[in-house]
């Protein structure tokens, strides 16, 4: 495990800024300090020892600690997310309840959507009544990945997953294999629609912007070889996205609605 190497120094107060100024030309990462007592952190022993030799005649202690995960403890305080009847989400795999329910790990640092919101719930509430067994999926502007994920436990024999944020790339790979899911099962890319090779697909994700849906939609259309599942879309919005559905021959099939939030699936 990693160690946090800490120099602990009795401090008189009148002292404190004298020492405090001496750490600053060391290589310590930081200090606290507090009822007559500086602790300082390096990186490793030789910094500290380095720097206790600069504070030689003063009460030094050399500690070593475990260093804190901070974050993964406090992801492993967070309760999984049950969405729909069949899902449940958590930054962890520990986190899992022991049942049936279809599991995907997404960290929760991650800004590209861990389930929580509405758009995301909603997409997979519709894709857990469609039939995806054997199925080729489309996830447009993926962010985490999490809709592909969900396809793939729904039976999809692969879905391709992309965004046009290059940042988006790593939060794809690395969740694609927390979920044990073969790159071959779920090819990632950055970029747009217009970037993919030829090819139809039986189910197509959308949790984006209304703008980028409808401008989409030409694109989109001759990727479909089945139903669109657009969300991202506010329920005051709606209309507007279905009058630009129908205008390139799509209906609307079945829709859920979540606070403020709409999605829909286009035939």
């Amino acid at each position: 495990m990693p160690t946090d190497y800490i120099l602990e120094i009795a401090c008189p107060a009148e002292l404190e800024d004298i020492v405090l100024a001496r750490l600053f030309l060391t290589a310590s990462t930081g200090s606290t300090s507090g009822d007559g007592v500086i602790q300082a952190w390096f990186d490793s022993s030789a910094d500290r020892e380095a720097a206790a030799a600069m504070l030689a005649g003063l009460d030094v202690t050399p500690i070593d600690r475990e260093r804190v995960d901070w974050l993964t403890r406090y992801q492993q305080s967070l309760a999984p997310l049950f969405i729909g009847e069949r899902f449940v989400v958590a930054p962890d795999a520990t986190l899992f309840p022991d049942d049936a329910r279809l599991r995907i790990v997404v960290p929760q640092e991650q800004a590209f959507g861990t389930g929580s919101h509405e758009t995301t719930s909603l997409c997979i509430e519709l894709l857990e009544s469609a039939n995806l067994r054997g199925k080729r999926a489309l996830d447009v502007g993926s962010g985490s990945g999490i809709l592909a994920l969900a396809m793939l436990r729904l039976g999809a024999s692969k879905v391709i997953a992309f965004d046009i944020d290059p940042d988006a790339y790593g939060a794809l790979r690395d969740n694609r294999a927390r979920n044990g899911i073969a790159p071959v099962a779920m090819p990632l890319f950055i970029g747009g629609v217009e970037s993919l090779r030829a090819g139809k697909f039986d189910v197509i994700t959308m949790n984006i912007l209304p703008e980028v849906i409808i401008a989409s939609l030409p694109m989109v259309l001759e990727r479909m070889a089945g139903s669109l599942i657009v969300s991202g879309v506010l329920t005051s919005r709606r209309d507007e996205v279905l009058e630009a559905a129908s205008a390139r021959g799509l209906s609307l099939g079945r829709e859920r609605t979540k606070g403020e939030w709409w999605a829909g699936e286009l035939r």
